[in-house]
């Protein structure tokens, strides 16, 4: 099962998450551990996964891949507004685009995590 992991971090932590990673790869380290996409706010995280865009993502994980035109049709959307959420979501990492211009929700998963002290 493919999982992504939201959370907030700083850019040192950032980095330093990175690194250590790296050196897990270099050393022959097999990355079984879930991805991770760092925001550098709750408020940012909060702003690009909008209400709207979490059904998006559901209906697109549950249909499988699909063209924004179909997608806001099932969402019952305009195109704009879904071709906007499609294009943040995929600056994001959330959605991948395909090579025949479809979409789709790599990850089995998701799970985000807030801290109280971020959201504040």
């Amino acid at each position: 099962m493919s999982e992504v992991r939201l959370h907030v971090t700083d850019m040192d932590n950032f980095f330093s998450d990175a690194a250590t990673a790296a050196a897990a790869i270099d050393g022959g380290e097999e990355g079984g551990g879930a991805s991770a996409i760092g925001f550098e706010s709750m408020d940012l995280l909060l702003k690009v996964l909008t209400p709207n865009r979490w059904r998006l993502l559901r209906a697109l994980k549950g249909d499988g891949a699909s063209s924004i035109r179909k997608l806001s049709a099932t969402l019952g959307r305009d195109y704009r507004g879904v071709h906007a959420d499609v294009t943040a979501l995929l600056a994001a990492g959330l959605i991948e685009k395909e090579s025949g211009g479809l979409v789709h929700v790599p990850w089995d998963k998701i799970t985000v995590e807030m801290a109280f002290s971020e959201a504040a």
